[in-house]
């Protein structure tokens, strides 16, 4: 079940402009050792060994970006770098003067849900709405 509220938002480019949206609201976490507990209930995996193996993962997730690979985890979805900067035309700047230390402004992780992982979600979506009064 998701939970969602209405929100009522405004228009920065038309300030007297709003309109509602809907959103949605979070009802907590799953952290390392819940998933772990939850793994742990559901197999013959103890947790100490479900909580080393997704810590491992971790960081071997984190080693392969590192490295500049797309992780691919079946049925769930991939991990990959994405650089964030300014473009150029052509006219303007060439690639052997593109400077890197002043160009490329940031990074971020990107996740991309495999289809097979989106599809299983949609099966059991629903909606609930929550009161907006004591959300705000």
């Amino acid at each position: 079940m998701i939970n969602y509220k209405v929100t009522k938002c405004r228009n920065p480019k038309f300030p007297d402009d709003s309109y509602f949206k809907g959103t949605a609201v979070k009802t907590g976490e799953l952290n390392f050792e819940k998933l772990a507990k939850r793994i742990n209930d559901s197999t013959t995996v103890t947790m100490a060994d479900c909580y080393a193996v997704l810590k491992s993962m971790k960081q071997h997730i984190i080693e392969a970006l590192h490295e500049g690979q797309v992780v691919v985890l079946e049925d769930i979805g991939r991990f990959q770098v994405s650089l964030q900067g300014k473009s150029y035309p052509e006219a303007v700047l060439t690639d052997k003067e593109f400077k890197p230390s002043e160009m490329i402004r940031g990074w971020k992780v990107i996740f991309r849900p495999e289809t097979k992982l989106k599809n299983e979600i949609r099966k059991e979506f629903k909606l609930k709405r929550i009161s907006s009064e004591w959300m705000e």
